[in-house]
């Protein structure tokens, strides 16, 4: 085995160095892709930053595997997890909030102007 010495070192850091450099330029560039794919797409669509908030907000509620799912962990397929419909909404954007845990930011921005948060409530029928 041939001995390390610092200059072989030194020289080994700097060839990684330039390799880790060039695979970030490559991620960017993909990441910079896929942007431009994504808002053509919107652009296509008619899509705007509220739809996909609003898409954001579904899938955080319905993301969640079904129970007894393989991909669940033990810890959950013990607790029965409900889905809690939302109790708030905003009427422009769309967000919701269930009234559990963390005042959203957005709910959190209208209390400071002066709204309660009784102004957003979603009407039960």
């Amino acid at each position: 085995m041939a001995r390390l010495t610092i200059d072989s070192i030194q020289k080994k850091i700097q060839k990684l160095q330039q390799q880790a450099a060039k695979l970030e330029q490559e991620r960017e560039q993909r990441k910079a892709k896929a942007v431009q794919r994504v808002f053509s797409l919107m652009k296509e669509l008619g899509l705007g930053l509220e739809d996909l908030n609003q898409g954001l907000n579904l899938v955080r509620r319905r993301g969640r595997p079904p129970k007894g799912s393989e991909s669940m962990r033990s810890s959950e397929k013990t607790t029965s997890a409900r889905i809690v419909p939302p109790k708030y909404q905003h009427p422009s954007s769309g967000n919701t909030w269930t009234g559990r845990g963390k005042v959203p930011r957005w709910l959190a921005a209208e209390i400071a102007s002066g709204k309660s948060k009784e102004d957003f409530l979603i009407p039960t029928h």
